[in-house]
């Protein structure tokens, strides 16, 4: 998968942290559109049925969302799949054969809206997962020399959920920061600090282990306020190929723009450092390539701070984890403010 990093300013964590504020790193997703489907052969027949993999595989990684295969919907497009289609080719690994598919974009949001389900956009979170496993009576963290396999599955999986993953080096400096029973119990402290070096936004801790021949993968946020844990059963290596999906659902919930809303919200938002009306021009496009806008009017405007009326698609609070995922953007924070709420202000940057 192809990614483009931003380094910016965020204070997603700051129920962990008294910090007004740190560095993330926030990637856009190139590919969003593409999907490899797994092949046995590259017959006609295996070609048709790894389209109609696709199809489905597609709609879930742009919209971070299971969906239901016998929608009437689903069911209408998979007569002509075809058409959907813009390109494909075959690629081989050390493991697998896929066919990698790449979608027309508008036809495929144009799905996902006659199915009423939710658009994610292409700037998504960096996601760093901290893998423990135990085999018979010994626990080890996983790395890439000793579980290749396992890496290869969650790379596949990582393009396929449109959702970007970094995997620890596991060197000398990770070991001395922290040890296997500490991703086992996901200890926050520990993991949290082990997991600086690589900036992540979400940061998720799992176990995959046997028990009466079946196998469970155990999976939690770190440096999220809910600790809810999140459990996959099967046979080893499909839930550790389902592991990149489940994340990715659960932090589109988050992300995506409104499906179960119907009206729209309206936000007020000021933003400093707009100079002139070349700078003002480049701000309300920017604005308007979010996906949870869908337009905007100016309220307020004087010397090099603008107020803009932002019309949503989704909760404000989906908007400001977009902003904090683009790095155009930084958060004003008043450390000294009076009130529990905060006034939406942000920093043009337009670098």
């Amino acid at each position: 998968m192809e990614y483009k990093f931003n380094t910016l300013k965020n204070a997603l964590i700051l129920t962990l942290f008294s910090l007004l504020s740190f560095s993330l790193l926030a990637v856009e997703v190139t590919d969003l559109y593409q999907y490899k489907a797994v092949v046995d052969n590259k017959t006609q027949s295996e070609q048709r049925r790894a389209n109609r993999v696709g199809f489905v595989g597609v709609l879930e990684k742009v919209s971070g969302q299971k969906v239901d295969r016998s929608h009437p919907v689903i069911k209408d497009a998979s007569k002509n799949l075809s058409r959907f289609v813009l390109k494909y080719e075959y690629e081989e690994s050390l493991y697998q054969t896929y066919l990698k598919i790449r979608y027309q974009p508008q036809l495929i949001d144009s799905v996902l809206k006659q199915m009423e389900i939710p658009i994610w956009g292409n700037r998504r979170p960096l996601t760093l997962i901290w893998l423990a496993i135990e085999e018979g009576l010994q626990r080890s963290l996983v790395t890439k020399e000793d579980f290749p396999q396992i890496f290869h599955l969650l790379e596949t999986n990582s393009d396929n959920a449109g959702l970007p993953i970094v995997m620890p080096l596991l060197d000398l400096e990770d070991r001395m920061n922290l040890n296997v029973t500490d991703v086992w119990a996901n200890f926050p402290e520990q993991i949290i600090a082990a997991s600086a070096r690589y900036e992540p936004e979400v940061i998720v801790s799992a176990r995959l282990y046997q028990r009466d021949n079946v196998w469970f993968l155990d999976w939690q946020f770190t440096n999220q306020s809910s600790f809810q844990l999140y459990q996959l059963s099967g046979d080893k290596l499909t839930i550790t190929g389902q592991l990149v999906g489940s994340i990715s659902e659960q932090i589109a919930k988050q992300y995506a723009t409104l499906g179960e809303a119907q009206s729209s919200e309206v936000v007020t938002i000021s933003f400093y450092g707009v100079g002139g009306m070349k700078q003002l021009e480049a701000l309300k496009v920017r604005l308007r390539s979010l996906t949870q806008v869908n337009e905007l009017d100016i309220k307020f405007r004087q010397g090099e701070r603008v107020d803009l009326n932002l019309y949503l698609n989704a909760h404000v609070d989906s908007l400001q984890k977009a902003l904090q995922l683009d790095s155009q953007f930084e958060i004003i924070f008043d450390p000294f403010s009076q009130t529990d709420v905060q006034q939406l202000e942000y920093q043009w940057l337009n670098q």
